[in-house]
């Protein structure tokens, strides 16, 4: 009531009535919505739009794409030949699956202008399409309750066949939908959902009952898989040129490093028994809890300090933050920047944040007065449905991409193009090359990973690369192994984790890793401990355990991978913690009480 209080009389009543009308279309201009600290304001066009942003010295924004051209977009991705592609939803926010009329859009830049001037609908009846990438010859996108590969047989830009790849995400949220389609460094495509969207995704004999999570499925054999749960409903994510993967998120911590199998910080709900939760990598807060959308930033369009850095977008706080990384053992922690982008404008949405083809930060904006579903919900016709705007941020005069098609390049240009300096080239040349598959290809791979003399990022994107083509050859996996550089060595034991079977002397070899001095070695050792055939898990797993020192993240990965065996072989566990002294062993003492409960708490 204090709202109401600070009107007039005649203002007062005319809010109210405002108020007892929302869910129709009468809503008080002059009332904050929810989250917000003032009314928005009226609208801005683009061109005053980007007049009112404030960036660094030296940096400008200017405008790629508005409406008429797009209306709410959603996603975005770029394709190897510097297309846009962007989902767009009118039917937001409804919950109610079934046809709509949202779409897919195709934009290009025919004159080289900078500004995107043609829009081709590539598929359309969709409800909410909230995540889109390209890859395998097609085109993934998530519309709850499936997530859908579309295909351009003929070459006009238009779908012309629809694959359901796995179905069963929830719509109790339209604010938490499945989101963010990414593809990782090992080749899977990977998504978000969120805490209060229910989902029940079943693939053969398997039942995967979430909410928040961080899913992935193979482009190959469309396996599905839970790469690890919690945290709140988030949107984003992005992989560091190490290739861990952080995510953004709303209400709690913004900004977290997930590691597969790990089990994250709820914001509400249940957790699985004998769970044990991880936190975020960050202490302090930016300007209010509601993020959209997570880019690592690699590029040399930009300044040394620019780089490799997390930019995020602020969805209440209508800018983009920027948080740097520090490694701390097998996990990172995160301090803030100065933001990046302050929009100084409560309509401005940045939903989506992506490198482009000119080494220049892309932000994608939804631009609405409404910027959660509290106000959606109440007042659906209230939401502006004829605005949409794509940015680049550019650095002084850096230079407009040249016309380029990566699908017309042979595999040696690929494998040069994974040097790059601008991480847009080095993905799109590693998916690529993982897409064709070529023995040839794979040889100059293996050959470029082992060769020191190459610089670093070439030789990390030339594993991925191979990781994501299939299974790698048994004689390279055991160079991999015993690489000098501990990254190296930890994708070589995350790959066999993904292959399930490897040869007895590689295995011998991972098994002995799980005493080995580097972190991140160790983590990826716990994680693949169990997926191995012929393993010991719990003699790996206690391995790790009383040898990870003072680690943050490698106990409670562990521990979530060793409570389940607890369950048969409590025993076996018991007589192999006997062997160590607990004074000498912190980590075991520390999780002996989590032991004995989970033991106690085994089924009859």
């Amino acid at each position: 009531m204090s709202f109401f209080r600070r009107l007039g009389p005649v203002a007062a009543l005319s809010a109210l009535v405002a108020c007892l009308t929302w869910g129709g279309h009468a809503v008080a201009d002059d009332m904050p919505p929810h989250g917000q600290d003032k009314p928005p304001g009226p609208a801005l066009s683009p061109e005053e739009a980007i007049q009112k942003m404030t960036v660094p010295e030296g940096f400008s924004v200017e405008i790629v794409a508005a409406e008429p051209l797009i209306v709410n977009p959603v996603a975005m991705t770029i394709d190897e030949r510097g297309r846009f592609w962007i989902t767009e939803s009118l039917e937001y926010p409804r919950r109610e699956p079934g046809p709509g009329k949202d779409r897919v859009k195709v934009l290009e830049d025919t004159d080289g202008d900078g500004r995107l001037d043609k829009a081709t609908i590539f598929a359309d009846g969709l409800n909410i399409p909230s995540g889109i990438a390209v890859g395998h010859g097609g085109v993934w996108v998530a519309n709850s309750p499936d997530i859908l590969f579309y295909k351009d047989t003929d070459g006009d830009l238009k779908a012309d066949s629809k694959e359901v790849v796995v179905t069963g995400f929830g719509r109790d949220d339209t604010h938490e939908l499945p989101n963010s389609l990414t593809w990782g460094p090992d080749g899977w495509l990977y998504g978000l959902n969120g805490v209060f969207n229910s989902s029940r995704v079943k693939q053969g004999d398997k039942e995967f009952d979430f909410t928040c999570a961080l899913f992935r499925i193979h482009p190959r054999t469309r396996e599905f898989q839970l790469f690890c749960e919690g945290t709140s409903n988030p949107w984003g994510v992005a992989w560091d040129k190490d290739g861990s993967a952080f995510i953004s998120a709303c209400v709690i911590d913004h900004l977290w490093h997930l590691a597969e199998s790990g089990y994250y910080q709820r914001q509400g709900g249940p957790y699985p028994a004998y769970t044990w939760s991880l936190g975020s990598i960050v202490k302090h807060r930016h300007q209010k809890a509601a993020y959209c959308g997570i880019h690592y930033f690699d590029s040399d369009a930009y300044p040394e300090q620019y780089r490799e850095k997390l930019y995020m977008g602020n969805i209440h706080g209508n800018c983009i933050n920027c948080d740097k990384l520090e490694r701390r053992g097998a996990t990172y922690f995160g301090t803030g920047d100065p933001d990046f982008l302050s929009a100084n404008d409560a309509w401005f949405m940045p939903v989506v944040q992506k490198t482009g083809p000119d080494g220049c930060l892309y932000i994608l904006d939804w631009y609405d007065r409404y910027h959660c579903y509290q106000d959606a919900n109440r007042d659906p016709a209230g939401i502006d449905r004829l605005k949409g705007r794509l940015y680049r941020v550019r650095y002084k005069d850096t230079p407009r991409a040249q016309p380029f098609d990566l699908t017309k390049e042979s595999d040696e240009q690929l494998i040069e193009r994974l040097g790059s300096p601008n991480v847009f080239f080095r993905d799109l040349a590693q998916r690529l090359l993982a897409e064709r598959n070529h023995p040839d290809a794979a040889r100059q791979l293996q050959g470029l990973v082992l060769d020191d003399n190459r610089p670093r990022k070439q030789r990390m994107h030339a594993l991925w690369a191979l990781i994501g083509s299939g299974p790698l050859e048994s004689t390279f996996l055991a160079k991999l192994l015993a690489h000098p550089e501990p990254a190296f060595q930890a994708w070589g034991v995350r790959a066999a984790g993904n292959m399930g079977k490897v040869s007895a002397e590689n295995l011998s070899t991972i098994v002995a890793l799980a005493r080995s001095p580097a972190p991140d070695v160790q983590l990826q050792v716990a994680i693949a401990a169990r997926k191995l055939e012929g393993a010991d898990p719990l003699a790996m797993l206690v391995d790790v355990l009383v040898s990870c020192g003072d680690d943050a993240l490698i106990p409670q990965i562990v521990w979530q991978n060793l409570h389940p065996l607890l369950e048969k072989d409590s025993a076996k566990f018991m007589a192999l913690a006997k062997k160590h002294d607990l004074k000498s062993t912190p980590n075991l003492a520390r999780l002996m009480p989590r032991v004995t409960e989970r033991i106690l708490g085994k089924k009859k």
